[in-house]
């Protein structure tokens, strides 16, 4: 078998995971999978606003915004404009988003456990340790530790910030 990279199978088996979960979610809530993501980031943060909300999606802003349009046309969220800051507005999810989200976490559970189900008690545990482990790892040390072990890395992104983005010729002797 070709080498597969850590990051490379971790991707499959999200994404191969998010297909048969969207599958399910469509013919059992009429939502996709990023779409109830979405409605449980709002439902689980009443009141958060759109830029963290697209930061914790993991999704780009703007299928974050189409997605979130979509929730607030099927009245599952409701959007509210700050009242000091009138650009700012903040979402809360409806009694009916909150329902439908309610009816999606058993599913979810449910497909996690049919997922893990390849492995025994024992190893459920260890997997699940090791797999926080390694999440901690990633959400707090790891970039630093790349840097530092490799410093290049860091370079020409700073050139390209300095740059605001544009690419520069290498200068010639």
């Amino acid at each position: 078998m070709p080498f597969q990279s850590l990051t490379y199978t971790f991707a499959t088996i999200a994404e191969n995971a998010i297909k048969t979960g969207t599958q399910l979610f469509e013919q059992s809530l009429g939502l996709d999978v990023y779409h109830v993501r979405i409605l449980r980031l709002i439902d689980d943060q009443p009141g958060i606003t759109f830029t963290p909300l697209a930061g914790q999606t993991r999704l780009d802003r703007s299928a974050t915004s189409r997605s979130l349009q979509r929730l607030i046309k099927a009245g599952l969220v409701e959007r509210f404009n700050d009242t000091v800051d009138a650009r700012q507005f903040h979402l809360v999810a409806t009694a009916k988003g909150r329902a439908l989200r309610r009816k999606s976490d058993p599913l979810t559970l449910e497909m996690e456990r049919l997922m893990l189900q390849t492995l025994d008690a024992k190893e459920r545990e260890a997997f699940l340790d090791c797999l926080n482990k390694i999440a901690d790892w990633v959400n707090d040390g790891y970039k630093d530790a790349v840097k530092q072990r490799f410093p290049e890395t860091s370079a020409p992104a700073k050139a390209a910030r300095a740059g605001k983005g544009a690419a520069r010729a290498p200068k010639l002797p």
